[in-house]
């Protein structure tokens, strides 16, 4: 019997998969995917469905670039994939396209300045990958992804980081490698190179406040992305074990985790740490019913911990934005304060081995260490990394388990304390 080849067995899979998302589209009477303005920004999927989506999506990946052919898959790597985008987001153009009617690239070139044969070029660029359709020559309307910009802002905020803030910093990543070869140093990355200073990132956003805010609307905007909502956070872990508990959401930002927890778990108490700013915005937003089991408490986590003898310690999205030697660090601060049996919960990426993923998914864990690397040299960890971390802060702190729910994006790293 003559096997199938690649390409083939890979156009039954996509015809399976999408079988399944069809099905779900129907039976749940919900519009379909497509271009058009008027389609569905987002989905929300049961596990299986969202399985069956990513197993589609592998599947229409490797097929696209096996049928590409080794050249074709080194020329489409160009430097010009987010041209259209990046023009998009600096002239507002989305806000500038009513919806429906559409409108010319000689009214935009007037309302934006930029000469109309250069605008209409940059444009049909981006038009080649769905932003915007010419529906007749020198006239365009909006697709499903250039309204999302309009109707959900914070997606540009998303974007105009990747291609102001962390882009560059990745184009000069290689070149910080060479300059620093052996270095942990946080100030010592691509994004420095990029930026002309010796400050951290962070450091750097706090001297330019339009970039701070854009990062922290940024990573507000990825919290509320499938597979990473704090709801994840809620069923990774068998709270309600513990009882009535204290809870130390440290680096917690604005508290979302805990809030979300709360309102699970009558019987947790919870304290939010973070930088005296974010701590006194964070009062002020949190929910007024909840202020009796959420607190809020300036604290920077390089120093000693004062809440003591908590029963849980949870880190979320902490660790992956410092290297090994500030990490231990971190964990040091905290070790004063734990009492026998505690468990300290790191919410982040526990990379499995490779080989083991998909490599869809194996490229998603992939593209977030070396955006670490680029920014703040720092990394994503396998569970050989954590374990090793864990001793050089102390021989006591072990990793018990690595927990990975079903369509979470983030894995948690159990510790304890012994």
């Amino acid at each position: 019997m003559t096997s199938i080849s690649r390409i083939a067995a890979l156009a039954k899979e996509i015809e399976t998969q999408t079988v399944k998302l069809d099905k779900f589209f129907t039976e749940n009477m919900i519009p379909p995917p497509s271009f058009e303005e008027d389609a569905p920004l987002m989905y929300s999927f049961p596990p299986d469905v969202a399985e069956a989506q990513e197993a589609l999506s592998a599947a229409l990946d490797e097929l696209w670039w096996l049928n590409q052919g080794p050249i074709q898959t080194i020329v489409a790597k160009s430097f010009a994939t987010s041209v259209g985008l990046k023009t998009i987001l600096k002239y507002n153009i989305q806000n500038l396209v009513p919806f429906e009617t559409g409108t010319t690239f000689k009214e935009l070139a007037e309302k934006t300045g930029v000469p109309e044969k250069k605008l209409t070029r940059l444009l049909r660029h981006g038009i080649t990958d769905h932003l915007f359709r010419e529906t007749q020559p020198g006239h365009i309307k909006h697709t499903a992804a250039t309204k999302a910009l309009v109707v959900m802002p914070v997606l540009g905020t998303w974007a105009s980081m990747g291609i102001y803030d962390v882009g560059p910093a990745k184009m000069r990543m290689i070149d910080a490698v060479a300059k620093w070869p052996d270095s942990e140093e946080p100030n010592h990355s691509g994004f420095q190179l990029a930026n002309d200073t010796d400050k951290t990132m962070f450091d750097f956003f706090e001297e330019h406040p339009e970039r701070m805010s854009r990062f922290k609307d940024a990573m507000s905007f990825l919290q509320t992305l499938p597979g990473l909502e704090p709801s994840y956070a809620v069923k990774a872990y068998d709270w309600a074990s513990l009882g009535k508990a204290t809870v130390v959401d440290v680096g917690g930002s604005h508290g979302l985790v805990s809030i979300a927890l709360a309102k699970e778990f009558p019987n947790l108490q919870f304290v939010v740490q973070d930088l005296p700013k974010v701590v006194e915005d964070a009062k002020t937003k949190s929910p007024p019913e909840l202020s009796h089991r959420v607190k809020f408490q300036a604290h920077n986590f390089f120093e000693e911990q004062p809440v003591k003898d908590a029963d849980i310690y949870y880190f979320r999205w902490i660790l992956h934005d410092w290297s090994d030697k500030y990490c231990v660090k971190i964990l040091k601060a905290l070790i004063p304060a734990l009492k026998p049996g505690a468990h300290v919960l790191f919410n982040e990426r526990c990379l499995e081995a490779p080989c083991t993923l998909p490599i869809r998914a194996e490229k998603w864990n992939r593209e977030s260490d070396i955006t670490m690397l680029a920014t703040s040299n720092s990394q994503e960890r396998d569970e050989d990394d954590w374990k090793a971390m864990f001793q050089a802060a102390d021989p006591n702190l072990s990793l018990e388990e690595v927990r990975r729910t079903p369509g979470a994006k983030l894995d948690l790293i159990v510790a304890r304390w012994n």
